[in-house]
């Protein structure tokens, strides 16, 4: 096998994933709905898959817990079998560091295991297509099939009951559509309540959850028409309704999951104080007590400054539209592969 090393930027959803499908088999990871996202260039993980004496796995610096390095050894046994391998899959050393907070609700599930799949199909010699780099990218992350491609990427929910379909597509590379995310970190550490735990119990015993379901498909079409017509009020209107259908499925589950802080809440009125005054900024918070606005480039600045004022705020980021994942192989003269 080669060494492969691939950067991958992380997302954020604009329209929201939560919950898995009901009555497929777990192992495919498959969404209840469709999603719509934009990535950051700001946010990205870098990993490298490479030989190794015996399966390894390091996150940004240190041994990973045992939890996770399981899931990333059997992602790469995954992608062995995906790129059509017979036999054991040789062991692997996997390093990888997030080039921002891990585990808080900053989506670096999404780029880790994009970078991952990439770094494995080109350490194994596999050229796959991004498509199919998408479809086995969900499998490890659901939103990590969008990080795959750049821009404004939608991923469809699909049909078939194999997951075939239900992969990531771009609706706008980073240049077509100039944004801006300012994004708003409330707290440092860990979240203490996962995504993939946190789904599963909205889906076992939140009233909203099954509403959250039924209004995804027309938010999703609606959001795509406004990123079409390049038409931001539009968009970031479906974004806050997005966002805040999500949080009320969660702090409606049993027991409520409120991933947000006091600091949450003054953040998301300093953004509709903005906009009031004029400043078009639109609130998005993933499973994490973070605040991102959606804005236009000209008006970064300014709303980076009113979100640093709030009381509590511990850094501010401004993110433009992020470049598709990419992977680079030793010794193949490191070259790019072509996905």
């Amino acid at each position: 096998m080669l060494t492969a090393h691939a950067t991958a930027h992380s997302n954020i959803a604009l329209v929201k994933y939560w919950g898995k499908r009901r009555g497929v088999a777990p192992e495919l990871n498959l969404p209840a709905v469709g999603s719509l996202s934009l990535t950051l260039d700001a946010l990205r993980t870098e990993t490298s898959v490479a030989a190794g004496s015996t399966d390894s796995f390091t996150l940004d610096g240190e041994r990973a817990r045992d939890g996770e390095g399981a899931k990333v050894f059997a992602h790469l046994d995954h992608v062995w079998a995906s790129a059509g391998h017979a036999g054991p899959r040789p062991t692997c050393a996997v390093e990888s560091t997030n080039h921002f907070p891990t585990a808080a609700g900053l989506a670096s599930s999404a780029s880790g295991f994009a970078a991952l799949t990439m770094a494995a199909a080109a350490a194994f010699e596999w050229d796959a297509s991004r498509g199919t780099l998408s479809t086995l990218a969900r499998m490890g992350s659901g939103s990590a099939a969008r990080s795959i491609f750049g821009g404004l990427v939608r991923l469809d929910l699909g049909d078939n009951p194999d997951g075939s379909d239900c992969r990531a597509r771009r609706l706008a590379q980073p240049e077509d559509w100039p944004l801006s995310l300012v994004v708003a970190q409330t707290t440092v550490g860990r979240k203490a309540v996962g995504s993939t735990g946190g789904m599963e119990r909205s889906r076992q015993t939140s009233p909203y959850f099954d509403a959250w379901i039924d209004a995804s498909p027309r938010e999703l079409d609606a959001a795509e028409a406004a990123v079409e017509a390049r038409d931001l009020a539009t968009l970031g209107a479906i974004t806050e309704r997005s966002c805040f259908a999500m949080h009320a499925c969660m702090i409606a589950t049993d027991p409520p999951l409120l991933y947000w802080n006091g600091v949450t809440v003054e953040a998301i009125k300093a953004c509709w104080e903005a906009r009031a005054q004029g400043l078009p900024a639109f609130v998005t918070i993933d499973a994490g007590p973070h605040v991102k606005a959606l804005c236009r480039p000209q008006d970064a600045a300014a709303l980076a400054d009113l979100l640093r004022a709030v009381p509590g705020v511990t850094d501010v980021l401004v993110c433009r539209p992020g470049p598709d994942a990419s992977v680079r192989t030793q010794p193949a003269a490191h070259a790019e592969v072509g996905q």
